[in-house]
């Protein structure tokens, strides 16, 4: 049993602290999903998982044609976010040349051992014209310096405890994880970065106490605020348009 100093209170703390219309991070990326996906696209989500942590509904008049799913692991059987599935590596993606209308990978890039092949092959897959959409943890932020300095071990347990599937769970490397390198992969695997938003959202990972939930919370006021902070928030999120 977790001990009671551990329980995760992130709904309890987030009702107190944020209004009910504040956009987590996965709003966030499911609305800019939805700004850009139409519904006769065919879409990649690359790294789609099982699908528990992070759902994007469309409605019957926006739904995409087809949505295919993509993993290293064989966790998409049961996500319902997608029709199809195929077990495969991102840098190399059993799919022909412009399959796609849109991709989007959600908290993936931050576990890539070699980012550089994983853009070019999604640039690949999806069209001229199409688009790459991003969501993917910064570099520079304090949870997740955290984590790569905590051993893979007690990053574990560490996620266990808050409740995270351990399926859902992976080594993080950080390799396309600042503005700086994330808009060079994206340029140099042949898109056009449309826009990069930065941006700090609850404190998720503080849910165990009230003092250092709120502490989280002033930290997220003050670098969303301030523009010159905006390198301290815990959110990239890229859009690219494929050349």
């Amino acid at each position: 049993m977790t001990p009671p100093a551990l329980c995760w209170r992130k709904t309890e703390l987030r009702e107190r602290f944020y209004a009910p219309e504040f956009r987590g991070m996965y709003d966030r990326f499911a609305d800019v999903i939805h700004d850009y996906v139409r519904r006769d696209d065919v879409m990649l989500d690359a790294g789609c998982g099982s699908g528990r942590v992070f759902q994007y509904q469309f409605d019957a008049r926006q739904r995409p044609a087809r949505i295919v799913g993509v993993d290293v692991t064989g966790e998409p059987a049961g996500n319902r976010n997608i029709d199809s599935a195929a077990r495969a590596d991102l840098a190399a993606l059993p799919f022909r040349e412009g399959a796609f209308d849109i991709a989007i990978s959600s908290h993936v890039a931050e576990h890539l051992t070699q980012p550089e092949r994983v853009f070019g092959e999604l640039a690949r897959v999806v069209r001229p014209g199409g688009r790459l959409l991003v969501l993917t943890p910064n570099r520079w932020h304090y949870v997740t310096i955290s984590a790569a300095l905590l051993p893979h071990d007690l990053h574990l347990r560490f996620n266990r405890s808050r409740g995270v599937d351990a399926h859902d769970i992976f080594p993080t490397v950080y390799r396309a994880n600042t503005e700086r390198r994330l808009r060079a992969l994206y340029e140099d695997a042949g898109f056009e970065v449309e826009h990069l938003y930065q941006f700090e959202t609850e404190p998720e990972y503080l849910a165990f106490s009230l003092p250092t939930y709120a502490a989280g919370v002033g930290f997220e006021r003050i670098v969303n605020r301030f523009e010159a902070l905006r390198h301290l928030r815990v959110n990239l999120l890229a859009v690219g348009r494929r050349r």
